[in-house]
């Protein structure tokens, strides 16, 4: 479990309140990670929510041909594995440790069922999820416009 002023720190949690905070901290565990790590694998279940809290993760798709190619980079604050909180529950991208660093890994499923249980905060998470995939989506499509 962390402390779940922690959790205030990143804006997908600024807004909730403390009961909401301190439910989510006890589904909630810090992860260290290397350089190196393979921490998510494309296809496997996605079985927890993850916040980079330090270092850096190379966000990385698998293409029809076999090739991976990396995506982004995801840094502090940043969300991967949102896979998580949207059904099938299964990753659709791979993820590599670049720098050193720590994870916010939070249980799927046991926050899946507390936004069941609470309409407005499956509301809030789902909309800064929707945020940061739509900053993700505007990411990739710079890239692919500079690789012409």
């Amino acid at each position: 479990m962390m402390p779940s002023q922690e959790l205030k720190r990143y804006r997908y949690f600024a807004g909730l309140p403390d009961s909401v905070l301190d439910g989510i901290a006890a589904i909630s565990i810090l992860r260290q990670f290397k350089a190196g790590d393979r921490l998510l694998e494309e296809g496997a279940p996605a079985k927890q929510l993850l916040i980079v809290k330090s270092g850096q993760v190379d966000i990385i798709y698998r293409l029809g041909d076999g090739r991976e190619v990396t995506a982004e980079s995801a840094v502090g604050g940043d969300v991967i594995a949102w896979s998580a909180l949207l059904e099938p529950y299964k990753l659709t991208a791979s993820g590599v440790g670049t720098k050193d660093g720590e994870l916010i890994s939070i249980e799927g499923e046991h926050l899946r069922q507390m936004c069941d249980l609470d309409a407005w905060l499956g509301f809030q998470l789902m909309t800064e999820v929707a945020r940061g995939l739509r900053d993700r989506l505007t990411g990739l499509r710079v890239q692919l416009a500079a690789a012409k």
